[in-house]
């Protein structure tokens, strides 16, 4: 079982340990700034996080002097940013392999490169060092918020039944008192600090996942799930959970373009002013009419509520699934131009923080997670072996009158390509493409004209044609939405 993080707040943090800990906090994103730029690239590649530390920040030019901070504050920060580092490059290490195996290269080859990827020694080659450049930008911090603390630099204690942590200060042997509110849970391990602009802070910690979140057994069913913008979910069976996902992103992304669009006047307004010589005016501007803190906060209050809606919609799924066959959405879509509004909307999708619901849900409660590709589910109709053509949220039949619920026909695609052989899940779409009409063509079809040909098209666990569905029409043709029941 993993590890999951859990946040505590303060609760009236005075304004002078605000303050002293967001010294701290800018002090230590000087230490993360300089990290990435020194090692954020080929710099560390070749060393290990504990000679950087004893060669560079401890003796040599002895960068660790230079922060003013606690020895042991520094060196978490330190050991924390080398760790981001090293997984941005194991991330692109992995898109890089992917390149390679997808590639027409032998399979001597394609070992022998990826050998040199996850060994370091990509820089030696130039198809891999380019491949890597590129996947692997030099990267940098601009976190100036955050404190790294390990388990000696803080302690918890109660009193008169309130939860309180001290944590390391600049001054040796005193520390800073923090009140934490509705909180009772001991905290163990390495924390962050994380510094807020309305005057409090949040402590982050880790807990094992399966004493702080639900972990009651899965269903047993095989379920195809479709990721969706308006729903989190649309199953195999026809069924939506979460349907008020969609209404909070557009809500959300509707009322930051309007924010952004007032900000945008008043930024304008302040730098006229700083043109004429007003310092006083862009000053009060800036103070009272550019702030974050408002923003910041509507931030979180946004998240937690998608991350309700995701999880408990996931908990829907696991409560009858113990196989959950899913889309793979991981590589960016590109080509699709919906509308500047539409765009704006997307742009907010949390399709990313879907994933990680349904794989940690399904790892605490026992289910089993397949991810196939994605390539054409929403538009191909399995029971007429047929590409549809797709019309908002319907898809239209091409060989007869019958119109399909797109998320529903999606769904039921994703759980066939499990056991799919012809179409692996990194194939690229276009050879999915081929693969399909490949299947039209062999397939027979029944004759539209006379209707005597006697050849019944098999609907594969698509909804079925029911004479009791006949009465939801579009334009003269019928919708098959759910299986009737």
């Amino acid at each position: 079982m993993s590890l999951v993080t859990r946040s505590a707040t303060s609760k009236n943090l005075t304004a002078s340990k605000h303050a002293r800990l967001a010294e701290i906090a800018e002090r230590c994103g000087q230490v993360r700034h300089e990290t990435w730029h020194r090692y954020g690239g080929l710099g560390g590649l070749e060393r290990k996080n504990r000679d950087i530390r004893d060669e560079d920040w401890m003796s040599g030019p002895c960068l660790g002097l230079e922060t003013a901070l606690p020895a042991r504050i520094w060196k978490a920060t330190l050991e924390d940013s080398l760790n981001a580092i090293k997984a941005t490059r194991a991330a692109a290490v992995a898109e890089c392999s992917k390149i390679i195996w997808r590639s027409t290269r032998t399979d001597a080859e394609k070992k022998h490169l990826t050998t040199m990827l996850n060994n370091g020694t990509w820089p030696k080659n130039p198809l891999l060092h380019r491949l890597m450049r590129k996947h692997w930008p030099h990267g940098e911090s601009r976190v100036y918020n955050q404190i790294v603390l390990d388990v000696q630099s803080y302690t918890c204690f109660t009193l008169n039944g309130q939860f309180w942590i001290k944590v390391s200060s600049r001054v040796p042997g005193k520390r800073i008192v923090i009140p934490l509110a509705k909180f009772d849970r001991p905290i163990t391990g390495a924390i962050r600090v994380r510094v807020r602009d309305d005057g409090e802070v949040d402590i982050l910690y880790t807990v094992d996942e399966a004493n702080a979140c639900v972990n009651r057994p899965c269903g047993t069913r095989e379920v195809g799930v479709d990721k969706g913008y308006s729903e989190v979910f649309t199953d195999s069976d026809g069924d939506r959970h979460g349907e008020g996902l969609g209404k909070l992103l557009s809500q959300e992304s509707d009322h930051l373009k309007n924010v952004y669009a007032a900000r945008q006047k008043i930024e304008s307004i302040a730098k006229d002013s700083k043109k004429k010589g007003k310092d006083a005016k862009v000053a009060r501007i800036k103070k009272n009419n550019l702030g974050r803190q408002k923003l910041n906060a509507r931030k979180r209050r946004h998240r937690q509520k998608v991350r309700t809606e995701i999880f408990t919609a996931t908990h829907a799924i696991l409560d009858k699934a113990g196989v959950v066959v899913v889309e793979d959405l991981t590589k960016q879509i590109r080509g699709y131009d919906r509308g500047r509004k539409m765009n704006r909307r997307l742009a907010g999708w949390v399709k990313g923080f879907i994933q990680e619901a349904i794989e940690s849900v399904s790892r605490r409660r026992g289910a089993l997670v397949n991810v196939v590709n994605a390539a054409y589910t929403s538009q191909w109709l399995s029971g007429c072996s047929a590409f549809g053509k797709k019309i908002g949220e319907f898809i239209h039949c091409p060989l007869d009158r019958d119109v399909f619920v797109a998320d529903h026909v999606a769904a039921v695609n994703i759980l066939h390509r499990k056991n799919d052989t012809g179409i692996r899940r990194f194939l690229p779409y276009r050879e999915v493409k081929q693969v399909l009409e490949e299947r039209s063509r062999q397939t027979e079809r029944p004759c539209l004209v006379s209707g005597q040909c006697g050849v019944e098209q098999s609907c594969l666990r698509l909804p079925r044609r029911d004479s009791s569905c006949s009465g939801n029409t579009i334009n003269g043709e019928r919708i098959i939405s759910n299986p009737c029941k």
